[in-house]
């Protein structure tokens, strides 16, 4: 008798698919705009749920390194920079941040007007053929394997 072992890493990439794949097709199956709201609040939930290994292991090492730079000495380069570099660094961060939710908005908008603009023309579940594809999307990039551990740029 054989037996197959499933990768740990498919359990998180199965739900990951399912629950974006549901994210995105919400449209077809419920009406309301709140209760969609609601729903697509729980899904988001179910893909945090499915990330937390992955981020776990992730702060894991980053503290492994920051430890590793104290132990060394070389873990004051913020302290060693100027007033300057510090606003410059603090901005360039929130800039990408502030940056990546707005291009997340914009890509959130044109996906649902894609939909309705499918549904104007009477295809059946617009939304949701296309929220199948990202949902397999969302599984592949959560099966690719894990790139090797950055190195935080602390030290001379």
């Amino acid at each position: 008798m054989t037996t197959t072992q499933m990768s740990p890493r498919a359990g998180p990439a199965l739900v990951t698919g399912a629950a974006t794949a549901l994210y995105y097709a919400t449209p077809d199956f419920i009406a309301s705009r709140t209760a969609r709201g609601w729903a697509k609040a729980g899904l988001m939930a179910i893909n945090l749920a499915a990330a937390l290994p992955d981020l776990r292991a992730a702060r894991a090492a980053v503290r492994e390194q920051l430890a590793q730079a104290a132990e060394a000495g070389s873990g004051q380069w913020w302290q060693s920079i100027g007033p300057r570099q510090k606003v410059a660094a603090s901005g360039s961060v929130a800039a990408v941040v502030v940056g990546a939710v707005g291009l997340g908005l914009v890509a959130e908008r044109w996906v649902f007007s894609r939909g309705q603009a499918r549904a104007a023309t009477g295809v059946r579940l617009p939304h949701t053929r296309a929220a199948l594809g990202y949902g397999l999307l969302a599984a592949g990039f959560k099966l690719l394997p894990t790139p090797p551990e950055p190195r935080l740029p602390i030290g001379p």
